[in-house]
């Protein structure tokens, strides 16, 4: 099976340095776009590496030469730029862009934060190009969500909001959980984009789910009250944790992660997830 050759841009977040470590690790055809004065200390010497502004368009073409795969990871404030991407991809022949996502397919209420509007809003500019276009649904990674909903990871504690307990977007349904370790998702795109042939994932909403968690229960009425009040607040970056709290407590969650899941079974994921 050949590989692709992947352009991976954004390397210094919390999970994209993760999940970028792990693809460079697989020893798959990785080379770095990186902005300029951007930090590449923490990225081996043997790989390639491309100081860009994407938004410099024949810049970011020249960069983009004998790529197959861009995977963009970068964080919130990265999120526009990626329209640079969407503008010059269509003058190279790469065959496959997957947008920063890591969340789900969200609803009329979710389009109310900027942030998943903006993500959206690249998402169709993309097919509007005619872009072949995947993105990567996780729900939630364990490491932030468990902090936003007052959980624990280390302590394996979990507080429910509602009816999550028995809601089908609880953290555990059918042996199906809606949340990832940042180490399950960087085995999930090892395993996804590394070698798979691109006709095989192109176009896809790809959804991951996690393995099981032991439990520990908050009103979503309260949730609710919150999530608009800190919309409307100078703390309106604090109003996505709630958010998603409700989505998981009312029974959402799960339904937004749409029903084309990647199956990824490997054995060394075990020290990956949570259990």
């Amino acid at each position: 099976m050949s590989a692709n050759r992947i352009a991976v841009y954004g390397h210094r977040g919390r999970f994209s340095s993760r999940i970028v470590s792990v693809l460079i690790a697989s020893d798959a055809h990785i080379t770095v776009l990186y902005r300029p004065g951007s930090d590449i200390s923490n990225l081996p010497a043997r790989v390639p590496k491309i100081e860009v502004d994407v938004l410099d368009q024949d810049a970011l073409v020249a960069a983009l030469q004998n790529i197959d795969i861009v995977l963009s990871l970068v964080g919130d404030e990265g999120v526009s730029r990626e329209f640079g991407f969407v503008s010059a991809i269509p003058r190279t022949n790469v065959k496959l862009f997957v947008p920063s996502d890591l969340g789900l397919r969200y609803g009329e209420d979710g389009m109310a934060i900027p942030l998943l509007k903006k993500k959206e809003q690249v998402q169709e500019a993309t097919r509007q190009a005619g872009i072949p276009l995947t993105v990567v649904l996780i729900a939630n990674f364990a490491e932030f969500t468990l902090g936003s909903i007052y959980g624990d990871i280390e302590g394996n504690r979990l507080l429910y909001t509602g009816n999550a307990a028995i809601e089908k977007a609880s953290m555990w349904l059918c042996g199906i959980c809606t949340y990832s370790t940042v180490e399950y998702v960087a085995a999930a795109y090892v395993s996804i984009f590394t070698t798979t042939p691109i006709a095989e994932i192109s176009n896809r909403a790809i959804g991951l789910y996690g393995k099981k968690p032991k439990i520990f229960q908050q009103s979503i009425e309260k949730v609710n009250e919150q999530f608009l009040d800190r919309l409307k607040s100078d703390m309106s970056a604090l109003a996505p944790a709630w958010y998603y709290r409700k989505l998981w407590g009312t029974g959402e969650l799960t339904s937004l992660l749409g029903s084309d899941i990647w199956d990824l079974l490997l054995p060394h994921l075990e020290e990956a997830m949570i259990h």
